[in-house]
């Protein structure tokens, strides 16, 4: 019968040599004859790590490692098992077992940071990380899973010095390439986020090079396609590294969003679901899906996958957020304002939330000072500043803090006591964001406050323009036909492209007789009137206006305003002046799926497409109804 010394020596001979099998075969005699062998209990724990048979390698190393409690190793390794087999806390425990052993010991330093990072906890991963950077500072993957921790922790600049230094030891480090190009795209803003795009781009390219196959370089390309505006060039990368790999889903993912910017909604829905084939407890891609069922106005069945979606994931606020949009376009305000909530403190939903533990809450206040902040965009203020009036029945003081263009003209609420440019935390005793006051006044369609007007023009200001806005016979109308296109937002851009349009396609009003334009528009998009030969057609005031409230000076002498959904709306609307909306097939949720009449202002009408992009059919029955009303 061979002894012991002969077993253990041909089971590590087999293991060197890759025949696991035979390995295997000579430690399990090994242990029959020694339960107590501590080498073989650890070396076949790590025969089984190699094989992924994660409970028998767990048994074995427990056993070692109660022989072998100093071992570094077989701690660490124990470690490893119990991570394939979902047991966290203790695979946490076992390598941190390990460094009390071996403090320096680099393999249970870097496990333990890869296993704090995929859980989240990022400040401790920073930590282990950062002790292997310390012990091995030439170590190219040192660098880069320090600079992957940093990335995660919002430090991006840090990040990327990190991955450049990993890339001056290792130049052909694909990895770093694909991270740093990520991390630069999100690192810069405005005009330096275009530079910065290129220059991901760049290094997005040589990890290509350097590995034509790698389909992460592939999908990152896209993205910064998408981001720069090339919707048409990032599907054709995504569809280049769905060839390669069929079940990449983020790719899938991706190219759907690519396929929503153009409108092409069904083969987006079908890149979603292509991606669930692959991957059918992605929540991400429900939410995707989701976002496409909203543009087709398929609310409930968006509501019903953002569900799906929660009970995957519970805590994904993109699902909560876009279930909460659907929810408020169906008028199920009661449940979408408390899901709306969500949104505060996330940037591309409602922004930062200062001061939490301040925040109102809709109690009476007796004689303390509240402050209303705007936290959304200038259409957002001038729609929610109707509740200032609720407000101050609870509080001793009402402030406001809004965008310089608007104070002119909310100063003129009597309900508002205070518009500081600027405040500190001194200045109020508790605070609110505005978009959350129907959510605290429970307001429901049939409640929606509308003591219309509430916007008015000063008579000083009133008095100003008097003299400059020249009064026309004939039907006078305002009209506005293009947003703000928010060039360095790639989602909020793409809604503005589907929610403005070019002047020329109102060409048809141009022919109704009778009737007197007031250009309204702001910005580059003015130039249209000149481009389009009708300077003619137009009273432009527009070069003087300095805020809005000078163009609601405008908007109080003119009979009708005539505009896509712009922060000119809820302007007219919120002044009790008939507004004709013209709102794009994918409708804001505040439209209620394009209802001819709003519950929000009483003096609107609501002219929808029918189809995606389709304004001719909207400007024909516009121009049919200004006609009627030209002729009363």
């Amino acid at each position: 019968m061979p002894q012991p010394a002969q077993l253990f020596e041909t089971a590590t001979t087999h293991h060197q040599a890759g025949r696991l099998d035979d390995a295997e075969k000579a430690y399990l005699a090994l242990l029959r004859l020694n339960a107590s062998h501590g080498d073989g209990l650890r070396l076949l724990g790590g025969l089984y790590l190699q094989k992924r048979q994660w409970n028998d390698a767990i048994t074995h190393l427990e056993k070692a490692a109660r022989l072998l409690p100093r071992d570094g190793e077989t701690l660490t390794n124990l470690g490893i098992g119990l991570r394939g087999a979902g047991r966290i806390t203790e695979a946490l425990d076992a390598y941190n077992r390990a460094l009390v052993a071996s403090p320096d010991y680099l393999s249970a330093l870097i496990n333990l940071g890869n296993l704090y990072y995929e859980t989240g906890r990022v400040p401790d991963a920073l930590v282990s990380f950062g002790r292997v950077l310390q012990l091995t500072p030439n170590n190219p993957a040192a660098h880069f899973n320090y600079a992957n921790a940093l990335l995660s922790s919002g430090k991006m600049h840090d990040a990327i010095g990190r991955y450049e230094h990993a890339l001056k030891l290792k130049p052909d480090y694909c990895d770093a390439m694909i991270n740093l190009g990520m991390a630069l795209t999100h690192a810069g803003k405005g005009d330096q986020g275009k530079q910065w795009l290129g220059i991901a781009r760049t290094w997005f390219d040589k990890a290509l090079s350097s590995d034509p196959h790698n389909v992460t370089a592939m999908n990152n390309i896209a993205n910064v396609l998408r981001q720069q505006g090339k919707p048409e060039e990032a599907i054709a990368f995504y569809t280049r590294a769905l060839e390669i790999r069929p079940d990449y889903a983020e790719a899938a993912i991706n190219r759907a969003t690519s396929l929503r910017d153009l409108n092409r909604l069904d083969e987006a829905m079908a890149s979603c679901r292509q991606a669930l084939q692959f991957k059918p407890h992605s929540a991400e891609a429900r939410v995707n899906l989701g976002a496409m069922l909203q543009d087709t106005m398929r609310h409930a069945e968006a509501i019903q996958v953002f569900t799906e979606a929660l009970e995957i994931k519970p805590s994904l606020l993109d699902a909560r957020w876009n279930k909460s949009l659907s929810l408020l376009a169906l008028g199920a305000y009661r449940e979408g304002w408390a899901l709306h909530e969500t949104g505060l403190g996330v940037a591309h939903m409602r922004g930062e939330y200062p001061s939490p533990e301040r925040r109102w809450n809709g109690d009476d206040l007796g004689d303390k000072r509240l402050m209303i902040w705007a936290e959304q965009g200038l259409g957002d203020t001038l729609q929610f500043i109707r509740y200032a009036e609720m407000c101050k029945a609870r509080c001793g003081k009402l402030i406001l803090v809004c965008p310089r263009p608007l104070r002119a003209l909310l100063a003129n609420i009597k309900y508002i006591d205070e518009l500081p440019e600027t405040i500190e935390e001194k200045d109020f005793d508790v605070h609110v964001p505005m978009m959350s006051l129907p959510y605290i006044f429970q307001t429901l369609v049939e409640t929606i406050p509308a003591n219309i007007p509430y916007l008015s023009i000063s008579d000083d200001k009133r008095a100003a323009w008097a003299d400059k806005i020249p009064l026309a016979t004939g039907l006078k109308v305002g009209l506005v036909w293009a947003g703000n296109p928010r060039e360095n937002q790639i989602n909020a851009n793409m809604a503005d492209r589907r929610r403005s349009m070019g002047l020329e396609m109102l060409r048809p009003l141009f022919d109704v007789k009778n009737v007197q334009f007031y250009n309204l528009q702001m910005g580059a998009k003015s130039a249209q009137i000149d481009e389009c030969g009708l300077r003619d057609r137009f009273i432009d005031l527009m070069g003087t206006v300095k805020d809005f409230e000078d163009t609601g000076a405008i908007i109080e002498k003119l009979d009708l305003i005539i505009s896509v959904d712009t922060s000119v709306v809820h302007l007219a609307g919120g002044m009790g002046k008939p507004v004709w909306v013209l709102s794009r097939f994918d409708a804001c949720w505040r439209w209620l799926q394009n209802r001819a009449i709003s519950p929000w202002y009483p003096t609107a009408r609501i002219f929808g497409q029918k189809t995606h992009g389709e304004w001719g059919a909207v400007v024909e029955t516009v121009r049919a109804e200004l006609e009627k009303l030209s002729l009363n």
